[in-house]
């Protein structure tokens, strides 16, 4: 029977930086070896974000500056929540104007006669909006922007001159 934890082998295999180099694909700034700390500095958008998003992105990336926590590492994951805050408004926008919930008729004939029913559904947007704002949480919480995680930043470690059972 198989147990829990990683497979050796498994997962796509790390390119060595020469090869990188090589193909002009080498970034310093990912260059990092697991359980260092990634390197402060500025943000940049990715390319692909539309100009709304990069206002999103703007607005996270210097949060996290001021909190002494920016990193590009973490550019890629902030792009994809500014993109999901972006389609927050836009179903938001879209629901505001349309409702809902929309009608839908169906024309049967039963007996010879034409009856009409009329379904009352969710449009697909409030769908799209549940999921963006079930990620968008999911990210804020991954990127300890949530309420929790500010108090938890705040709060710190606790040194062991705090904990008067520590000696034991």
């Amino acid at each position: 029977m198989a147990r829990g934890g990683p497979r050796s082998g498994a997962g796509r295999k790390r390119k060595e930086p020469a090869l990188k180099l090589v193909q002009g694909t080498y970034r310093q700034d990912r260059d990092v070896a697991v359980n260092d700390d990634v390197p402060l500095g500025p943000m940049i958008a990715p390319l692909h974000l539309s100009e709304t998003e990069r206002n999103y992105f703007a607005a996270l990336a210097t949060i996290l500056e001021e909190q002494k926590r920016a990193s590009p590492h973490y550019a890629d994951h902030v792009g994809l929540l500014a993109l999901r805050l972006a389609q927050i408004a836009r179903f938001q926008a879209v629901l505001e104007m349309t409702g809902d919930t929309f009608t839908s008729q169906t024309v049967k004939k039963i007996d010879g006669k034409e009856v009409v029913f009329e379904m009352v559904r969710a449009r697909p947007e409030v769908a799209m909006l549940s999921e963006a704002l079930r990620h968008a949480q999911s990210l804020l919480g991954e990127l300890m922007l949530n309420p929790s995680a500010a108090l938890k930043l705040a709060s710190g470690h606790k040194t062991q001159a705090d904990n008067e059972f520590g000696d034991f």
